[in-house]
């Protein structure tokens, strides 16, 4: 279970601390050829090792570039050792925060920070959309940009069109339920909805299904029934209002999150989510919980 263009062999210093976070995804992801990161191909060979780390340098033969072995994974041009990654991700995985997780593994704040997110931008290349079959349900929901820097605050539709969001600006996010359980979420389109394209991007999301269950926005729910004869309600017990509750309350365990790293946090609760409910062992969630129940003086 690595990523397609990762090259990191057993002999690596950073091999175990991979695995390990490899063994989080559930989706087996196997490698049947090295290949270059840069062309995909498969002419590569080895071409000696970094004198400061020993790292295992390649050579594509196709493009005629160089490249370390550590390209595609979270370590790249880190020159921490795997001690220090290895305890940072056991403190980040169990919801340790930022200045925990600097304090403990002895690295800045700003180091850990930025260690979160080339972990999670890792982990967002294994989490795929996939494609949506026979019945399915649908829970609409927004997030607002909440942040400055309108360049950094870039979402992604299902149609592969490129928003910049200003802040205040809101944009609809699916969260998705198959016949199978699978639970998944995907960037829809930014408010307000204009009609051409609600149309293209409910067309690609819907085209293989058969019966549709919506909640949350009418708008969205009358353009899907001009394509579905039974368009209902999503059940009371369904597993997607439990899904969206437990998300928020973990969601909200942190100190505040800002909408350009929203997808990133919604993939980790999906992991946690996969990985038996370990949500619900970390911090956010019970930090969350605990001042609930403070607010409704159960305790």
């Amino acid at each position: 279970m690595q990523y397609s263009k990762n090259l990191l062999t057993d002999k690596s210093k950073f091999y175990s601390i991979l695995e390990k976070m490899n063994n989080k995804i559930k989706e087996d992801k196997e490698i049947k050829n090295r290949s270059c990161p840069h062309c995909d191909s498969t002419k590569v060979i080895k071409y000696g090792r970094v004198k400061s780390n020993k790292a295992q340098i390649f050579y594509c033969k196709k493009c005629r570039r160089r490249f370390v072995e550590s390209i595609g994974t979270p370590f790249y041009c880190s020159k921490k050792s795997n001690e220090v990654w290895d305890k940072y991700f056991e403190n980040m995985w169990i919801g340790c925060t930022i200045r925990q997780c600097a304090k403990k593994g002895e690295i800045s704040q700003n180091t850990a920070f930025f260690w979160r997110h080339k972990i999670l931008s890792y982990y967002s290349k294994f989490i795929k959309r996939k494609t949506l079959e026979d019945e399915v349900e649908i829970l609409v929901r927004t997030y607002a940009q909440n942040s400055k820097k309108i360049k950094e605050s870039v979402v992604e539709n299902v149609n592969k069109e490129i928003f910049e969001l200003k802040k205040g600006e809101r944009f609809y996010f699916f969260f998705t339920k198959d016949n199978n359980d699978n639970i998944g979420f995907l960037p829809f389109d930014k408010y307000p909805l204009v009609r051409s394209t609600l149309e293209r991007n409910l067309l690609n999301i819907l085209n293989e299904v058969k019966k549709v269950s919506i909640y949350g926005n009418n708008i969205i729910k009358s353009y899907v029934k001009r394509r579905f004869k039974e368009v209902s309600r999503i059940a009371q017990d369904s597993k997607l209002f439990f899904y969206e509750r437990e998300l928020k309350t973990w969601i909200s365990g942190f100190w505040g999150v800002s909408f350009r790293y929203i997808t990133n946090y919604l993939n980790w609760f999906k992991l946690y989510y996969d990985n038996n409910k370990e949500y619900k062992n970390t911090r956010q969630y019970m930090y969350r919980t605990i001042r609930e129940l403070i607010l409704e003086n159960v305790i």
